[in-house]
């Protein structure tokens, strides 16, 4: 007489090991498994697999981001020189910009590009300097745009890393915490405060930006007070800010 799989767990030496309840619910916890299996493949199905920071990648297969080399792809060298292919990644112990090829899963430097600044922002601009073609990632173009960020405005240059991260190139919060190598709730921090600067600048430009004689209707003494005539507080030589 054949015993199928069931029975071989349910008895062995021709004495039972698991009672009638036993079976029913060795069916129930099979079922139940079967079922949340079966949800868990549709769930992968309907919600395909986002790839993280580190996951993505650029230039034809180089990773955005190396956790174990603590590095981050800001560009790469294009054109017809000797340098031509290799990518540049800044990299965070050494705080400057390191070239060479990405392969085997591994990068592999072999130039440097020397950095006035560890600023992360200002490596990244020195590389767009360089006396080579380069072409810049993603992550690349947003630290470029801070670092105008960062020298032209009231910002700080880590809060204006955050900004253009976050706010410019859309990073996740968590990607931009990855990419600058800082805390989620430090983006938070740098974020807020460079937006309430922000407000502040523009609500100055807004307000040099009123004709003059609107203010002087709307306060007779506004320039009294000081001695000042309308003439010399012409705010037609104020732009706004970029």
């Amino acid at each position: 007489m054949k015993i199928n799989l069931l029975e071989r767990v349910i008895f062995s030496m021709d004495r039972p090991v698991l009672s009638i309840s036993g079976v029913s619910q060795l069916f129930r916890r099979t079922e139940q498994r079967y079922i949340f299996n079966l949800l868990l493949q549709t769930c992968s199905k309907a919600m395909p697999h986002q790839p993280t920071i580190s996951e993505e990648t650029e230039f034809e297969g180089s990773p955005r981001r190396l956790p174990d080399q603590d590095a981050v792809l800001v560009g790469r060298v294009v054109g017809d020189s000797e340098f031509s292919s290799l990518v540049a990644y800044y990299i965070y112990g050494r705080g400057d910009i390191l070239l060479g090829r990405y392969k085997n899963q591994e990068f592999v430097p072999g130039y440097s590009i020397e950095c006035e600044s560890r600023l992360m922002s200002a490596c990244v601009r020195e590389f767009s300097k360089a006396d080579i073609e380069t072409e810049l990632s993603s992550v690349g173009k947003a630290l470029l745009q801070a670092w105008h960020f960062g020298d032209l405005t009231t910002l700080s240059h880590k809060q204006a890393h955050v900004y253009a991260l976050r706010e410019k190139a859309g990073f996740s919060r968590d990607e931009t915490a990855a990419i600058l190598n800082i805390s989620p709730s430090t983006v938070d921090t740098h974020l807020q405060r460079a937006k309430e600067k922000l407000a502040e600048a523009e609500n100055l430009v807004q307000f040099v930006q009123v004709d003059s004689e609107e203010l002087a209707d709307a306060n007779p003494e506004f320039f009294d007070e000081d001695g000042v005539s309308d003439e010399a507080n012409s705010s037609s030589d104020i732009t706004p800010l970029s």
